[in-house]
């Protein structure tokens, strides 16, 4: 059975001018169509953490740091920005895989000739008479092996930056949480 009874009675709100809710109700569609939005990516986020990684950890090994110790900065910075441990996981995971399907897809031929890494690297060795040693990049030319301690060391402080910043978010909201109560 049906408990409640419709209401029969109109309310009227004399409150309310018909003229201000059609002008509320307007839009300008060139206002919000050439309005410039910030596209913020770089804030949080996998793709943040993944930069930020790549980037520390080429410029710390263009300075000659060693490669476990690199790649421990930049995956707790990476992970700290990627926000989350999975996130943080995700992104330290990135350069490794990006590297290595490069790697493979060089090894079986699916790279146009000329453009592979072995070939840009003769070619440039040849082109300044200078043989570098398998190991010039520092900490980068050893991601591909995932048994590396550049790539355990990279996964594991990206997730300690993960675990950091999530705790500093917990904690900050349960710091306003008490405040309002």
């Amino acid at each position: 059975m049906n408990q409640f009874k419709p209401l029969k009675r109109k309310i009227k709100d004399e409150s309310t001018d018909n003229e201000n809710l059609s002008i509320t109700n307007k839009i300008n569609f060139e206002e919000t169509l050439t309005e410039p939005k910030k596209v913020e990516f770089l804030n949080q986020g996998i793709f943040a953490g993944f930069i930020y990684i790549l980037t520390i950890m080429i410029v710390l090994g263009i300075l000659m740091i060693p490669g476990s110790i690199t790649a421990a900065i930049g995956g707790y910075f990476g992970g700290r920005k990627s926000g989350d441990p999975a996130r943080a996981l995700t992104a330290a995971m990135l350069p490794f895989l990006i590297i290595a399907s490069i790697s493979v897809m060089a090894s079986i031929g699916a790279l146009p000739p000329g453009s592979g890494p072995n070939d840009l690297s003769e070619t440039i060795s040849d082109y300044l008479g200078y043989n570098p040693d398998g190991n010039l990049l520092g900490p980068i030319s050893k991601m591909p092996d995932s048994n590396s301690s550049v790539f355990l060391s990279l996964v594991a402080f990206g997730f300690i930056g993960g675990l950091v910043e999530i705790n500093k978010k917990i904690s900050y909201f349960l710091i306003k949480f008490l405040q309002l109560h």
